[in-house]
């Protein structure tokens, strides 16, 4: 299916000046970032400095890279948790929390009906039908892939917001594909229903790889990289890394320090 809200052309067509992206992402006009960033430190001076170089933008995204130390207690000093520790903390404090047993059958989102089955793992299995639950809806599979491109970019955020309890757009969410609904609904079973049983905290991980989805200078096919648990064997990755066998990868790092540090970002529910 067409993602309607989102360019097909290609980074390559981006930097080349396409007049629907600007030339470079924001971050990447300041070479002084990488710099600031290898050093470990950001002084008054040097971040004036970059910031007339490289902009707002640069200057956040220097302030978030990860200085933090590793034991999943918090960040040292003050200064940001790294991904490692937020995966960390994320699924200890998930796993602390008394999670009931799934319930089989109907579920119900803001965004219309989905179905929970039985699974052949540790999560249930979401699905969905044209002729009861979304009749004149187009044929629609259950992988991630098939689901995020369904939806137009600004959709996607709306998911993550719904999963957190948030009041959504009434006329975005009016505005939707019966289609269109019908993934969100399938994404939004998804998170609260299956990856949570799967990996303990992957539920944050994931409502911040869906928000990402409405940036403009994220591609749909980003998403399986900034959230692994969209691959095969997905959730035994994120245990790797948990246990030092495995590394994260640069965007599913990135993420995860991009996802909310705070409990009430649906901690306690999802």
């Amino acid at each position: 299916m067409h993602r309607h809200g989102r360019a097909p052309e290609s980074e390559a067509d981006a930097r080349a000046g396409h007049p629907h992206r600007p030339v470079l992402r924001p971050h990447e006009d300041g070479p002084g970032a990488a710099r600031l960033a290898a050093g470990g430190q950001v002084t008054p001076d040097t971040a004036m400095s970059l910031q007339r170089a490289a902009g707002n933008a640069a200057f956040v995204a220097v302030q978030r890279m990860p200085r933090g130390g590793d034991n999943g207690e918090g960040p040292a000093d003050g200064k940001p948790m790294d991904g490692l520790s937020r995966l960390r903390r994320a699924h200890e404090r998930a796993g602390k929390r008394d999670q009931a047993a799934p319930t089989y059958g109907p579920g119900q989102s803001p965004f219309g009906p989905y179905t929970v089955n039985k699974g052949r793992g540790a999560g249930p299995y979401i699905t969905s039908n044209k002729k009861d639950q979304y009749p004149g809806s187009e044929d629609l599979g259950t992988t991630y892939s098939e689901l995020v491109k369904a939806l137009d970019a600004e959709h996607e955020p709306m998911v993550a917001a719904a999963a957190r309890g948030e009041a959504l757009d009434e006329e975005l969410l009016a505005g939707m594909s019966v289609t269109q609904k019908r993934a969100a609904a399938m994404l939004y079973g998804i998170m609260k229903e299956s990856e949570e049983r799967r990996f303990a905290g992957a539920g944050k991980a994931m409502r911040s790889a869906l928000t990402k989805q409405g940036s403009p200078y994220h591609e749909a096919e980003e998403f399986e990289e900034d959230f692994p648990m969209a691959k095969d064997k997905g959730a035994q990755y994120y245990r790797d890394v948990l246990a030092g066998k495995k590394q994260l990868s640069d965007k599913a790092r990135k993420n995860l320090e991009d996802m909310s540090s705070s409990s009430s970002d649906g901690e306690k529910s999802s």
